[in-house]
């Protein structure tokens, strides 16, 4: 099947940063971008034939019902594009750790505020509300948090990093990445989940095979696990979760930097797999699933990772990847 012209419905709000990654990735393509006001547009559009595809993020993917193991009937995600990068952006004069004491910071978002007390509890950290802030697009509030830091009201905010690219993409930033810190200046912090994903939604029947030297099966995989963990973990705004596809040569590397026994548990468990099951002969990557909350003071961090060989029992895994997170929630914040 030949298409003269795909169209391809996008939200006229920012999304993510998933609508200029479209229109960036797809240029060669005979691609004509249609703007909406409303998700229930882009849906109707979709189902009546008006368009062809629907381009939207991870976060919007799973608002309108679609998962790692759910679609709307009759639709079904079509591609997923290579992810972008999910982490978060300090933007600020100097770096984190070297902000001067009681340093107002500002972010909207639940896990990082705790994030940051969690680094330092000296600092003051601020939302929309504290601020008096009632900004009716993302770039009225940057705009807003630029001003600001000129006038010295406040010393850094975080944004994340689509955010940064969509309405800044200047000026000095640090980034805060997921790894852990050897030491007081590489603080941790994992972003809120389904960021940096950007998903083309189809009806039933559309060929795939269109778009398909498009489709990242990296980012499915990544977008499966999240979406599913998403909607069983509960108080989704209060969690950092990141789901990632690493070499396993990678992985044993920092697994032997930190020592401890996981790396031999590890060893034992591709030992096993290579063994008994031809398909995992030549592995060469493995999922790696991390998650965090924190308590209210940020003192007290709760954390779960996982690491599992693509192609493994997922479903079984996250099963137990859940359990296991009940059980460290219940223990940690008990009354």
């Amino acid at each position: 099947m030949a298409l003269d012209e795909i169209k391809i419905g996008l939200l006229k709000e920012f999304d993510d940063g998933s609508q200029s990654h479209f229109r960036r990735l797809m240029d060669t393509y005979d691609v004509d971008f249609i703007e909406f006001n409303s998700q229930d547009e882009l849906i109707e559009s979709l189902i009546e034939g008006e368009i062809d595809l629907i381009g939207t993020s991870g976060i919007r993917a799973l608002e309108l019902g679609f998962s790692g193991t759910q679609n709307l009937e009759g639709l079904k995600i079509s591609t997923f594009l290579p992810r972008r990068d999910p982490t978060l952006v300090l933007v600020s004069k100097d770096n984190l750790e070297y902000l001067h004491k009681n340093a107002k910071i500002f972010t909207n978002s639940n896990i990082t505020k705790l994030q940051l007390k969690r680094f330092r509890t000296d600092f003051q950290i601020l939302d929309e509300i504290d601020l008096n802030l009632d900004m009716s697009s993302k770039s009225e509030l940057i705009e807003m948090l630029d001003q600001l830091c000129d006038e010295n009201n406040l010393d850094a905010y975080v944004i994340e990093r689509s955010e940064w690219n969509e309405f800044k993409n200047k000026g000095r930033r640090r980034s805060l990445g997921m790894q852990i810190g050897k030491g007081y200046s590489r603080p941790r912090f994992i972003p809120p989940p389904l960021r940096g994903f950007s998903i083309l939604i189809s009806r039933l029947g559309f060929p795939n095979s269109i778009l398909g030297d498009l489709d990242d099966s990296q980012a499915r995989i990544c977008f499966n696990v999240e979406s599913n963990l998403t909607q069983q973990l509960g108080k989704i705004d209060f969690i950092g979760l990141n789901a990632s596809i690493r070499r396993i040569s990678t992985i044993s590397k920092s697994l032997s930097e930190d020592g401890g026994f996981s790396l031999e548990i590890l060893d034992e468990k591709l030992t096993d797999l290579q063994r008994f099951d031809n398909d995992f002969k030549d592995l060469e990557q493995m999922v790696e699933v991390i998650v965090e909350s924190l308590d209210s003071s940020g003192k007290v961090t709760c954390g779960l990772e996982k690491k599992f060989v693509v192609g493994d029992d997922e479903f079984r895994i996250l099963k137990i990847f859940v359990e296991e997170w009940n059980k460290i929630i219940d223990l940690t914040f008990r009354d």
